[in-house]
């Protein structure tokens, strides 16, 4: 007689997960807040190499698209988003996160912060904020396309739903920057929409092929 072993909830493919997240988040700790009110130029010298310029577009030093992510303006800035990025590491390992999955959030990165570019009013760019919208689309993606578990479908649409509302809400084409009392810093809620969109181009991207194999001929 055989026996069955019971599923575990988190597979071994999700630590692939929680070390990408570990990777974006930890490095933030080695930093203290940047003073977003002044221009880069009057930051500490290795803030101010790695801080991402919209106002320069494409002219970026190649490590400013992922090292930006590390830089915050506030503590309180800081510790919101890492909360923020240990609520997607455990999403993502809940939702069986693959390591298609995993690829897409580390596109997704780089590819938030050209979106930024669209923001040439800004001087700087700082913070995890973008790329966790990224990791929260990837999440309700992964989700709805579930092969095995109905439920997780339904999360994968109220996550969907939860992000598409919050960003309606912001209105990132109205606003550039939003004081986040929360955060004590301007938030520029157009991070929020291209990480979001970073993160469906990039998952669209990697699952392609799998995607078509499942089409009905």
């Amino acid at each position: 007689m055989s026996t069955q072993h019971p599923r575990p909830a988190v597979t071994p493919h999700a630590l692939w997960w929680c070390a990408l997240g570990l990777l974006l988040a930890l490095p933030s700790l080695a930093f203290a807040p940047v003073p977003l009110a002044l221009p880069p130029e009057f930051w500490p010298e290795l803030p101010a190499r790695l801080v991402l310029r919209p106002d320069q577009g494409g002219h970026q030093p190649l490590w400013s698209w992922w090292a930006t992510a590390w830089l915050h303006g506030s503590e309180a800035h800081l510790w919101r988003n890492l909360f923020g990025a240990g609520l997607i590491l455990l999403m993502g390992a809940l939702a069986d996160v693959t390591p298609r999955d995993t690829l897409a959030w580390f596109i997704a990165w780089p590819l938030t912060h050209v979106g930024m570019l669209l923001e040439p009013s800004l001087t700087s760019y700082v913070g995890l904020s973008g790329v966790l919208h990224a990791g929260v689309a990837i999440v309700a993606l992964a989700n709805l396309h579930h092969p095995c578990r109905p439920a997780h479908r339904v999360v994968g649409i109220v996550l969907l739903g939860w992000l598409a509302g919050k960003l309606f809400m912001e209105n990132p084409w109205a606003h550039h920057l939003v004081l986040s009392e929360a955060s004590a810093i301007n938030v520029a809620p157009w991070a929020h929409l291209s990480g979001a969109l970073a993160g469906v181009l990039a998952w669209s991207a990697v699952h392609a092929r799998h995607l078509r194999s499942r089409q009905p001929t």
